[in-house]
């Protein structure tokens, strides 16, 4: 009675090589042969954990062979049969990924330990790739856990600084999948962004919503906000690859911004994107001290500050994208 393990793909183009092969290995697995490699890749679809290949055959050398199935499914083992080895030809085939490889005319035992070894291999690599999902999913999970307490601090301290990170973001996220970024880098800028004035809350509230002109004393208060929302986060390794938003969303393209006064190309790309969207949101949003502009006058006003806070070429890439989003608020 079979007590198959798992299935295993046997390639030669000797029938009997084949066969003995067969013989051995069917108590315990599926086996499966195959004259030629080429009738292997007509059926590439087939559920398979170990191929044993000849290394010489008629027709496609069993070299290339691997080096074609290990880019179609790296994670089959291949151990290599051969009947001259070769320190050349074993090393090449170690390289191009072989498992291991068998010399003719091999004996029962040998098989099994090599097939054996190739089987607990791949289902080593099936619990290693289970566990790390498992991990992938519970760092996710924690990821966004710590982001919403994140937000919800900032809304504690002041609510119309939370929704409008949470506008930011919607539109940050927009903006930067019409211009082409990757998803992996728009789900962390995204979060970054509804981040980005958390070192607010290392401010006083009296500033932060004072219906007046801030003093020369509480603007410089003001300033301090990126570097300490910056300090709150750079010890969270999962956020470090975004955190020039949060630090660096003050400054202007002319140098006259906070906390560096970087200038120009000095300031990140996603940085001078970011501070278009920032600042738009902020133009088209009621504020303790002013009323909301239209959005056709805010995006005017941005127009009229490239070249001075924002890039002028990046302007004219976002400004138009900002025109077709609506409803976001």
């Amino acid at each position: 009675m079979s007590l198959s393990r798992g299935t295993i793909l046997v390639v030669d183009d000797e029938r009997g090589i084949r066969e003995s092969l067969k013989m051995i290995l069917k108590d315990k697995y599926k086996v499966v042969t195959f004259e030629s490699p080429e009738e292997v890749l007509k059926n590439s679809s087939i559920d398979v954990d170990v191929i044993f290949s000849d290394i010489k055959m008629l027709s496609m050398n069993g070299i290339s062979f691997l080096k074609k199935i290990k880019s179609l499914k790296p994670e089959v083992e291949v151990i290599m049969i051969t009947a001259y080895p070769s320190f050349s030809t074993t090393l090449e085939a170690l390289r191009c990924g072989a498992f291991d490889y068998i010399v003719k005319p091999f004996n029962k035992d040998e098989i099994l330990r090599v097939a054996e070894r190739a089987i607990q291999k791949k289902i080593e690599l099936i619990e290693n790739e289970r566990m790390m999902r498992d991990l992938t999913h519970s760092l996710q999970e924690n990821y966004q856990a710590t982001i919403d307490a994140l937000i919800l601090a900032i809304d504690a301290k002041d609510a119309y600084t939370a929704r409008h990170s949470r506008r930011v973001s919607y539109l940050f996220g927009k903006v930067l999948r019409k211009i082409g970024f990757e998803e992996d880098k728009i789900d962390l800028l995204t979060h970054i962004a509804g981040l980005h004035d958390i070192g607010k809350i290392g401010i006083s509230e009296y500033i932060l919503r004072k219906p007046s002109s801030l003093t020369v004393k509480e603007y410089e208060e003001i300033k301090r906000h990126p570097l300490i929302g910056y300090k709150i986060l750079k010890s969270m390794k999962f956020l470090k690859n975004g955190l020039s938003v949060v630090l660096y969303h003050h400054e202007k393209f002319n140098g006259q911004g906070y906390p560096e006064g970087l200038k120009g190309e000095e300031i990140p790309y996603e940085v001078r994107i970011f501070s278009i969207i920032d600042v738009y949101d902020a133009l088209v949003t009621d504020r303790c001290y002013r009323k909301r502009m239209s959005s056709r006058e805010a995006l005017r006003e941005l127009e009229s500050r490239g070249g001075k806070d924002f890039d002028p070429r990046l302007i004219t890439l976002v400004v138009p994208i900002l025109s077709k989003i609506e409803g976001y608020k």
